[in-house]
């Protein structure tokens, strides 16, 4: 006879109802439930670059692997100097992490006890939400404002109160992909002295950054990755801006060792490769030129986009359904259901390179 597995109940209240992160799906899981050649699968689901990774990044990081046996710098010190280096910032310092997902992890170890109270605008990156759960406290959702998807700036003023530890502002957003109006943020900051993380992940792609904020407001934090224009996602590395006030609070609680030595190698490699960077964003932007062009031939509507994809606007139709009939057609989009609320109606295209938007807009009329 078995033993009963009492296991379970020594679990955390807050995560028997915690749900899976839900990523973009892969080419081997598409390939096999549809029975295509993985070949001829396009994987725009992500907001990957499509362009791959610099050269440059990929030596330095197969050099690196000489030395895999050896720990990695404790804090990624080389490359948090490099960064700040690059953008010459006063009383500002930089911290490295495991993708922006463990900058997060980071916040919500440093500010929020149980039961406190963090902000977030949905539909928006979905990490902000899971980290507050993790930590015992509780994410108040804020619906965008409808058709601008702008920040409810009134709301989220009124919304907050004692127990308020963080505000979460995705600048430009996923999934809508625009930029928060900069008198909106600025609002926002200054009017309380809670923790604004504000995350520009996508900030390469819209062009101007809030950066030197950081340097005025020290409860302003802002977070950086290399995943999207340095193409280096399977690397995870992330980064962060927070004010010298901060910067040992950090430190001493971190999780040691956190970036490998092939993804620091990486990262530092990247940053010096301007012709692959500028190749990025050049290709997006003749992307969104053309998807704003073809779309609107086709009475397709879609949201001005300041990132690396494009929105489409799929109401009254289910953007799953969509979603659905583009994978079996060898197309890898994102439904946005689980961004939060009007999700549902957002279908996500990672821009690629011309030949393959221009397959995906053919696969779209299909699809439509």
């Amino acid at each position: 006879m078995r033993k009963k597995n009492y296991a379970v109940k020594n679990l955390r209240s807050i995560i028997l109802n915690l749900h899976q992160y839900t990523a973009g799906k892969s080419i081997g899981e598409i390939a096999n439930k549809y029975k295509l050649n993985p070949s001829q699968i396009l994987k725009l689901g992500s907001n990957e670059n499509v362009l791959g990774s610099s050269l440059k990044a990929k030596i330095a990081a197969t050099f690196a692997l000489e030395k895999v046996n050896i720990y990695p710098e404790v804090v990624s010190t080389e490359l948090s100097n490099k960064i700040k280096k690059k953008y010459r910032l006063k009383d500002v310092e930089v911290v490295v992490g495991n993708g922006m997902d463990q900058i997060l992890e980071m916040l919500v170890r440093l500010f929020l006890n149980n039961g406190d109270e963090t902000i977030i605008s949905v539909p928006t990156f979905t990490p902000y939400e899971l980290s507050t759960l993790w930590a015992g406290a509780k994410p108040r959702l804020i619906p965008l404002l409808k058709n601008t998807y702008q920040m409810d700036v009134e709301k989220i003023l009124g919304t907050i109160n004692k127990k308020t530890k963080i505000i979460y502002i995705c600048s430009p957003n996923n999934p809508t992909g625009n930029s928060m109006k900069e008198e909106d943020i600025k609002k926002i900051i200054e009017s309380t002295d809670k923790i604004v993380f504000l995350d520009e992940a996508y900030i390469e792609f819209a062009g101007k950054s809030l950066l030197k904020w950081v340097e005025k407001y020290p409860n302003l934090i802002i977070g950086r990755t290399f995943s999207k224009v340095y193409g280096l996602a399977g690397y995870r590395v992330g980064y962060a801006f927070i004010h010298k006030s901060l910067i040992n609070y950090y430190l001493n609680s971190i999780t040691p060792f956190v970036v490998s030595r092939p993804g620091q190698a990486a990262a530092l490699a990247a940053l010096d490769d301007h012709d692959f960077f500028n190749r990025s964003i050049q290709m997006v932007k003749e992307g969104k030129e053309f998807y704003y062009k073809e779309l609107s031939n086709i009475g397709v509507k879609f949201l001005p986009t300041n990132s690396n994809f494009i929105a489409l606007n799929t109401y009254p139709k289910k953007s799953k359904l969509i979603a659905t009939n583009l994978l079996e057609r060898g197309i890898i989009t994102r439904e946005c259901t689980s961004f939060g609320y009007g999700g549902e109606y957002l279908l996500r295209i990672t821009i690629g390179t011309r030949e393959q938007n221009k397959r995906v807009l053919e696969t779209l009329k299909e699809a439509l």
